[in-house]
């Protein structure tokens, strides 16, 4: 009997290769995380399986998009009660951040639909859920969804484990994209994606007890920002330091040329860089295929 070839975990393929992560982070104005058990994480994506009213919530997302330009995220993280009734937690652009408010409802976790239309779409219905007082503090957001990506599984659940353990707020999460970055994980309210995390080294990002220019190589962006704005982001924190995620950070695109405008210790202005390409590697889509994906590197010329 032919044995079958083993597939290299994407993440461990990105790794070697020395993939810089930096501008990979999606672009958000807005975030619903819907508290979901695990098993019901594949219902939610198995889309031949949605309802016409599901289909017609997405529908209606789509639509918001194109219309503003601003996208949306959407996380499925784990209850810490299994079977407990709908709760949401939604993350809005705001200075320095994201800012979180929660709510929580009777309804089953079946309903998801109706949570993502009062959240994302008819945000007066939420006058129809509880709100409830949001803790102060980082959410991390760690995907741990092994049935979409083995990486995911294998790297992200240890990561997920020291962080709870270690008495911090943190969910197992499903995906959000980017497990060849596994570990993965999104934080608020910071809105900071980060790649190739490891239970310490997460552990220390929490606490803020390292240099961020000791964990450059392991930041995505800073989802309040389009992906080339990102790299320069993450040059600017490397150079103030953890104090830059209070600024009120904005950036406008033009080909190459990013231009990022702040707001920070009571002081406005903006920075002007040419973001270039430095490189092209090519690493593996999805630990379940193998397929090769070819990915850009980036440096950043300040003007």
């Amino acid at each position: 009997m032919t044995r079958a070839l083993k597939i290299p975990l994407c993440a461990d393929v990105s790794r070697a290769q020395g993939e810089d992560p930096i501008g990979t982070a999606p672009h958000w104005a807005e975030v619903t995380v819907l508290e979901l058990d695990v098993r019901v994480w594949a219902q939610l994506r198995r889309v031949e399986a949605w309802t016409s009213e599901e289909r017609q919530v997405f529908e209606r997302l789509r639509g918001k998009v194109e219309a503003s330009g601003a996208g949306f995220g959407l996380l499925m993280s784990a209850p810490e009660q299994v079977g407990a009734p709908l709760r949401v937690r939604h993350y809005t652009r705001g200075p320095g951040g994201y800012t979180r408010r929660d709510y929580r409802s009777s309804l089953p976790q079946s309903a998801w639909a109706q949570a993502l239309t009062d959240t994302l779409l008819e945000p007066q219905r939420l006058r129809d859920w509880e709100e409830l007082p949001a803790p102060d503090g980082p959410d991390l957001h760690v995907c741990t969804h092994g049935t979409v990506d083995a990486a995911c599984g294998r790297y992200g659940f240890p990561v997920y484990r020291a962080l709870h353990e270690a008495g911090l707020r943190a969910w197992r999460t499903g995906h959000f994209g980017g497990h060849r970055f596994a570990a993965t994980a999104v934080e608020f309210p910071s809105g900071l994606f980060w790649a190739h995390l490891t239970p310490d080294l997460a552990l220390r990002v929490a606490r803020r007890d390292l240099h961020p220019a000791e964990v450059k190589p392991h930041l995505r962006g800073f989802a309040g920002l389009p992906p080339l704005a990102q790299v320069l982001d993450r040059e600017l924190l490397v150079q103030h330091g953890w104090a830059w995620l209070e600024a009120e950070r904005t950036a406008t695109v033009n080909a190459s040329e990013v231009t990022l405008t702040y707001s920070w210790q009571e002081q406005s202005g903006e920075v002007r860089a040419r973001v270039e390409e430095a490189g092209r590697l090519t690493v593996t889509e999805s630990s379940h295929t193998g397929e090769p994906l070819k990915v850009k590197q980036y440096r950043v010329v300040f003007l």
